[in-house]
């Protein structure tokens, strides 16, 4: 079970092989996929830095986005404003990124996007609801996610 300090004001942040197991981010992806649902639709872009626990990581939130029945495009290892730019450019209803950002390697998280700019912490604390109480997830898994590569001329 996913604990209650990892949910931050502005992000979901913890230690990658402790606090982030990934049947717990399976989860964490339902309940972000049925909170952006909710707030905007389907349509998620999903970016990842090079930490070592972020490929764990995206494979466990991305069996949770799909169950809940959102489409995923895969933006594959970019930085944060690319993710940003990704959920703009592909007219996506949210978007979730994968990083540790500046904290040490052993910490790992997930910077979201909901609509049109990243959701203050009640949309957080909406999403650890859901999570905690594993029985208000939307359902509706969809095919294999397209990864797509963005090329910067």
């Amino acid at each position: 079970m996913l604990k209650p300090t990892i949910f931050r004001e502005y992000d979901i942040r913890g230690v990658a092989d402790t606090e982030l197991l990934s049947s717990d981010i399976v989860d964490l992806g339902r309940g972000l996929g049925t909170q952006i649902q909710r707030k905007s639709g389907k349509s998620i872009t999903l970016g990842r830095d090079c930490r070592l626990s972020s490929p764990r990581l995206r494979d466990a939130l991305l069996e949770g986005l799909m169950d809940s029945g959102c489409e995923v495009t895969d933006i594959g290892v970019v930085p944060t404003p690319l993710l940003y730019f990704s959920a703009v450019h592909l007219q996506a209803d949210g978007a979730v990124m994968i990083t540790g950002s500046h904290n040490p390697s052993e910490f790992n998280g997930f910077k979201t996007v909901c609509g049109s700019g990243t959701r203050p912490a009640p949309f957080r604390c909406a999403i650890h609801e859901v999570v905690q109480e594993r029985i208000d997830f939307v359902s509706g898994h969809v095919g294999v996610a397209p990864q797509i590569e963005f090329v910067v001329e």
